[in-house]
């Protein structure tokens, strides 16, 4: 029984990962990024060969602006943990996917480990993943170019429709459409922003009313690695870290979604 019970919960697991990136989308958001690809080896390592994302770059190769376009994963494929996979990895230039969700954490670790250039689609939550959010902090990854609001519509397998997924692209590639300095207009109000029960901050419910006029720290949706502008403020890291039961935050004894602790950067 409990065999059965874990062959189904794989199956499902599988199942849930079974969201292919539509052309439009693939195309939208890597067009930005040409100059990165041009003359390279491009490395699809979650990926069939009738993916999204091997037809836009055998597009490209078809055109000559880039070397080559390799391709090992996807179902029936191979895993882009195996030995096979991690050579075509290392020998490859630049990394374009959409990786499994539930393997997200493994296939960063990869990335990170071999030290690739990537464009990659994951869940707006992998950004609180240890690895992945060390590295925002530190401003060696970020947001894509494609806004975060809403999702991402995927197509999935025996749908007569495509599926929305709250997903958006990480890279560490340098693009032009990186934010701006956040305009500050709300002023400080302990009422509307509160000090968390257990660490010693304050509460921001939205980017947008981020109090111009208060330079302790703050509490922030995760949605506000969109708009992080490493000049304005600085990353000092997730609520756990801060929190004196190393839990989630809490105000008025109401648990908070996970919140990023921010510090304004104060002029010279």
């Amino acid at each position: 029984m409990q065999k059965q019970c874990a062959k189904l919960l794989r199956a499902k697991l599988a199942r849930n990962d079974e969201f292919y990136t539509q052309y439009a989308d693939v195309e939208s958001e890597c067009d930005h990024y040409r100059s990165h690809f041009l003359n390279k080896c491009i490395y699809c390592n979650c990926d069939t060969a009738d993916s999204a994302f091997v037809k836009y770059f055998t597009k490209l190769k078809s055109q000559g602006l880039i070397r080559d376009v390799w391709f090992s994963g996807g179902l029936g494929g191979t895993d882009f943990r195996s030995p096979q996979a991690i050579e075509l990895l290392q020998r490859a230039d630049v990394v374009v996917t959409n990786p499994p969700f539930s393997l997200f954490r493994d296939f960063m670790d990869l990335l990170i480990e071999y030290q690739k250039p990537f464009l990659v689609i994951g869940n707006k939550n992998a950004i609180a993943q240890r690895k992945v959010f060390d590295l925002v902090k530190r401003n060696k990854i970020w947001p894509g170019v494609r806004r975060w609001a809403g999702g991402m519509r995927f197509i999935v397998p025996d749908d007569a429709d495509t599926k929305e997924v709250p997903a958006i692209w990480l890279t560490n590639l340098p693009h032009s459409h990186r934010p701006l300095p956040i305009p500050l207009s709300v002023s400080y109000n302990p009422k509307l922003f509160p000090n968390y029960d257990n660490a010693d901050a304050i509460n921001v419910n939205r980017t947008a009313d981020i109090p111009f006029d208060y330079d302790g720290i703050m509490g922030v949706p995760i949605s506000f690695i969109e708009r992080y502008n490493p000049a304005q403020f600085e990353i000092l890291g997730l609520d756990k870290d801060f929190t004196s039961d190393t839990a989630a935050c809490s105000v008025l004894g109401q648990r908070i979604y996970t919140r990023v602790f921010i510090r304004k950067r104060l002029a010279n």
